[in-house]
């Protein structure tokens, strides 16, 4: 997933906050406990659509699951929260579930999840999961790989995932591949945002 597809549509300094959050190290946790960029998570708050589109999207709730989901990337949790929580349409419900999962409160995401339904950007991110997932020899991915092979995007089986790898069921090498899964997933749905706004 380009992150230059992600920047396009953006002023310069929403542009250095997806440069930074794109370079970071480490990606971002399954359950993070503080936001990666104390001071980017006060930039990305305060800045109105304006400050962050080169043109404002016409979908105004678009613009703000975009700038949820910028905070989710920077592992702000809380404030990614109350813009989510707000927004009441397939994506923010989206967000909503993703910050959840990572709270971690897998219960309540799946609850989020099943008021998605079947999001469009689901297609993109299982076929870019495919992709990834045939780089791995192991049983584990292998399996996930064919899973996502024969339908689509599993947001509750993520949840699963995500939850068995959190409370320590799972070596540190499917923690690394469920982190890099878990930040295609924010980009393929900031981008989606983007696209769709």
């Amino acid at each position: 997933m380009a992150i230059e597809e992600i920047k396009k549509p953006l002023q310069d300094r929403p542009r250095a906050w997806v440069d930074k959050l794109g370079n970071r190290d480490p990606l971002p946790e399954l359950a993070p406990s503080s936001d990666w960029d104390s001071y980017l998570t006060s930039e990305i708050s305060a800045a109105s659509p304006e400050e962050i589109f080169v043109e404002v999207p016409a979908d105004l709730e678009l613009a703000l699951c975009f700038q949820s989901g910028m905070l989710l990337w920077n592992d702000a949790l809380e404030p990614s929260h109350t813009l989510s929580q707000s927004l009441h349409s397939a994506t923010g419900s989206y967000w909503h579930g993703i910050m959840h999962r990572r709270e971690p409160d897998f219960g309540n995401a799946k609850y989020w999840f099943r008021k998605v339904g079947d999001h469009a950007a689901y297609r993109s991110l299982a076929e870019a999961a495919v992709l990834l997932l045939r780089d791995y020899g192991d049983g584990y991915s292998q399996t996930f790989k064919s899973e996502l092979e024969v339908g689509t995007w599993d947001a509750f089986g993520f949840v699963d995932r995500c939850e068995k790898a959190v409370r320590g069921k799972e070596p540190p090498e499917v923690v690394d591949l469920l982190e890099k899964i878990q930040e295609m997933e924010i980009k393929n749905l900031l981008l989606w945002c983007l696209q769709n706004g």
